[in-house]
């Protein structure tokens, strides 16, 4: 056998390898009967919502699994049906409708003993400084540790919709429509996003709390302490006022722009409105519990608790907040077969940041063929 045959021999085998593990891994778990119509065999997801509910119909997939179905999965595999976790896991504990009624009666139990508390810069908890976010595995909104219909029982039904219309179309058309790929705004959800955030800069004065972050976009909130809600137009990472109530800080943010957490999870509206508790933790660090209320997307509020965890403080020479631009290269929605296309230097279209964008663009439309004589 001639080297180049067995060459040959080994691709059939390897081939048929990869086949079997891809053909194992399209199999639903043991014990687990496929549905007769799911998420990678409907012609119309919106006519299948009595199955949206059913883990089986995203193939047990959660929704970070159906994110990476193209990038990293390379196929519509089954996900793990045991990874779950109740819905009480994540909605709210508290008896509160509203975010008006959670802030009134936190500020209620202030009140009780003196409070809100008045700080001056002599009495402020020493808070300044670098913080990462702990307890991956815990943190439901990063979407990997529930089942999709899970989250989808939380929604209302055209926020249901809208849900699986995400689903589809990154798990199964492979058009997937991230915020940064465009450059869109985050909005203030991707905040408990899982790759939304490096290190958070905390920076505390008696009348402003100001958290700093980002990854592809920006993140900049600003708590006005002890002021009222003012702004009439949404934005997008909301208004945030606050008082303190001892050494715990409590936040409520309103005035949201509407947008989606983005990777297969869910949107939400206008009426979005967040209630964050920030308390002391050991070895400095903080934990922040945070209520999500949404009487339009959600059935009932929300909630998560995540720790914050001291890096650094604020004289630390190594850190450095790097404001982040967009990206280098553009993306655009291809006409041709609606799928996002990453532009190259070649591409019409294609912005070289690093360039002198506005200069190249004076030269190919208003002085083409112009004469450049060597600078003196």
């Amino acid at each position: 056998m001639t080297n180049r045959t067995r060459i040959a021999w080994m691709w059939v085998a390897l081939a048929a390898v990869l086949g079997a593990a891809q053909a194992q891994a399209q199999a639903p778990p043991a014990g687990i009967t496929p549905l007769p119509v799911d998420l990678f065999t409907t012609k119309n997801y919106r006519l299948d919502r009595k199955a949206w509910n059913d883990k089986r119909y995203t193939r047990c997939n959660t929704p970070r699994q159906l994110t990476d179905t193209w990038a990293q999965r390379k196929g519509s595999a089954w996900g793990d049906c045991s990874v779950d976790r109740p819905v009480t896991d994540i909605v709210s504990p508290y008896p509160y409708k509203t975010a008006a009624e959670h802030f009134a009666a936190l500020k209620a139990q202030a009140a009780a003993h003196g409070g809100p508390t008045k700080q001056t810069r002599a009495t402020l908890p020493e808070w300044d400084g670098w913080y990462r976010r702990g307890a991956r595995e815990d943190q439901w909104t990063y979407g990997r540790n529930l089942q999709a219909s899970t989250l989808v029982s939380v929604l209302t039904p055209e926020y249901q919709q809208r849900m699986m219309q995400m689903a589809f179309h990154e798990a199964v058309t492979n058009a997937p429509q991230w915020m940064a790929a465009f450059c869109y705004p985050e909005g203030l959800m991707r905040w408990w996003g899982e790759f939304s955030l490096n290190e958070i800069e905390v920076l505390v004065t008696p009348h402003e709390v100001q958290l700093t972050t980002g990854v592809a976009d920006n993140f900049i909130r600003k708590i006005m302490i002890d002021q009222p809600h003012t702004m009439k137009v949404p934005q997008w990472y909301g208004e945030s006022v606050g008082f303190w109530d001892g050494n715990k800080l409590i936040v409520w943010t309103a005035q949201v722009q509407p947008w989606t957490m983005s990777h297969s999870m869910f949107e939400y509206s206008d009426k979005l409105n967040v209630i964050e508790v920030f308390t002391p933790a050991a070895n400095g660090a903080l934990s922040v519990d945070a209520t999500f209320y949404d009487s339009v997307a959600f059935t009932r509020p929300l909630h998560i608790v995540t720790p914050w965890n001291r890096t650094a403080g604020i004289e630390d020479p190594q850190h450095r907040f790097t404001y982040v631009e967009c990206r280098v290269q553009s993306t655009i929605v291809n006409d041709a077969d609606g799928r996002p296309t990453q532009l190259t230097p070649v591409d019409d279209g294609y912005i070289d940041y690093f360039g002198r964008p506005w200069a190249e663009n004076w030269e190919r439309h208003f002085e083409q063929g112009w004469e450049k004589p060597p600078l003196q």
